[in-house]
């Protein structure tokens, strides 16, 4: 993965994910805790952009402003991966994580509309 700044974005959008249903359950903070460490971001950090996504009022605009500012492909590649393991860590799927990663998607031209 690329630099520091671009770890806080994809890091960002994942919290955007796990906050869109307005429920932040253990099993999706434990999953952030990890992708930070593994992402080189600290527990001090994490939860600065967790205190700015917890009073986001417009997930579809935050998802778009983030998405937008991550441009490196394997970056984005690695952070469709995430964000789907993220939507099931639950066990269970719903719908406002699905359009949060809609958008995403359609942000990056990874999204194909059938019909």
């Amino acid at each position: 993965m690329a630099n520091s700044s671009e770890n806080k974005l994809i890091l960002r959008l994942l919290l955007l994910m796990a906050f869109a249903d307005k429920i932040y359950r253990k099993e999706e903070e434990e999953f952030v805790k990890s992708i930070s460490k593994s992402l080189d971001v600290d527990e001090e950090e994490l939860k600065k952009i967790e205190n700015e996504i917890d009073r986001v009022s417009d997930f579809t605009g935050a998802c778009r402003e983030t998405a937008n500012k991550i441009q490196n492909k394997k970056d984005r590649d690695k952070t469709i991966e995430l964000l789907s393991e993220m939507i099931t860590k639950d066990k269970i799927v719903h719908q406002k994580e699905l359009f949060a990663f809609q958008i995403i998607a359609e942000e990056w031209d990874m999204f194909v509309k059938q019909g």
